[in-house]
């Protein structure tokens, strides 16, 4: 279900979290049963078992052998001192964001024809904050649907690589599975031992990538051994449901000192710390012989909504 905040949905919520903030609930029954003690006559017509099902089924909470857990985001909302009301719509928009959302977004502004009648009178609670509400929701749902889409695009990139390498004989191991840690995702066994991070693109984003303060700190830690792999797809691997190796256009490489020469340094006035988006000059990069087995295969990259041409011939 479409968790739209109506007033009561968001008081539902409030009473759902005091209920369980401090208190362990034996299941969702427990606690959408002490929901309810705690309201008023009025809020005890309130649906709290309804809601908190739609909770556990968004993720904002789960049953544990303990009982019922709250997620960070509801566990937040009782030590509020003023803004709890609008808090809980806003987590509820932003975990279940209704489906005209994108639509409506427009040069960051609302517009309200492609918002439902009864969608904005249930709304209307919020006004006059709705629309700086609304915006606000739809930058963080971009947000992460553009991290899940890097993501899926750079799984597809090292499943190229995994396959070139081992297509060559190369003992290589897929670390980013294990951990984050590692600061590479593909470690080829030596001598020497080879560590390679890879990114994945397409023909308009070719040339650049995002990189973490982490990856780059590794690739200076290893200049000896470490790469930077991009993985060019052609723009029909974009509509594609299954990848082969025909959806592979390119892969070239950069070396850490490469790297190292075009990301600035720390001074007392800049400071890196978390990521950057690079791009950069076409000179630097390297040619790579890595190419897909013929008969590779992985998840496609199709995308609900996209905006990529197809393969031309």
């Amino acid at each position: 279900m479409t968790l739209l905040p109506s007033h009561g949905r968001a008081f539902s919520v409030l009473l759902l979290a005091h209920a369980a903030v401090r208190v362990s609930r034996a299941d969702v029954e427990d606690w959408a049963q002490a929901a309810s003690d705690r309201a008023a006559q009025w809020g005890r017509r309130l649906d709290a078992l309804t809601t908190a099902r739609a909770l556990f089924a968004h993720g904002l909470a789960e049953q544990t052998r303990e009982g019922v857990r709250l997620g960070h985001a509801l566990q937040a909302l009782p030590v509020m001192e003023s803004g709890a009301m609008r808090a809980a719509a806003c987590l509820l928009l932003t975990a279940s964001p209704p489906p005209w959302l994108s639509q409506a977004i427009r040069a960051g502004t609302v517009v309200r024809d492609y918002i439902p009648g009864n969608d904005l009178k249930v709304l209307s609670w919020l006004e006059p904050g709705l629309d700086a509400l609304l915006l606000d929701v739809a930058v963080r749902h971009r947000a992460v649907q553009e991290d899940a889409w890097r993501e899926r695009l750079g799984e597809a990139a090292e499943a190229v690589v995994l396959s070139a390498l081992r297509r060559d004989g190369r003992k290589a191991i897929q670390v980013s599975l294990v951990s984050p840690a590692y600061g590479y995702d593909v470690e080829v066994s030596g001598p020497p031992t080879e560590r390679i991070e890879v990114k994945g693109a397409g023909p308009e984003t070719s040339g650049s990538f995002h990189l973490t303060r982490h990856e780059f700190d590794t690739a200076l830690r290893h200049p000896d051994s470490f790469c930077l792999m991009q993985v060019v797809f052609h723009s029909c691997a974009f509509h594609a449901e299954v990848l082969r190796a025909e959806h592979v256009a390119d892969v070239k490489r950069l070396t850490p000192q490469a790297l190292r020469s075009i990301v600035p340094e720390d001074n007392a006035t800049f400071a890196w710390e978390r990521s950057a988006l690079l791009r950069p000059s076409v000179s630097v990069w390297q040619p790579s012989a890595l190419r897909p087995a013929a008969d590779f295969t992985a998840p496609g990259l199709r995308r609900r909504v996209d905006g990529h041409s197809t393969c031309g011939g």
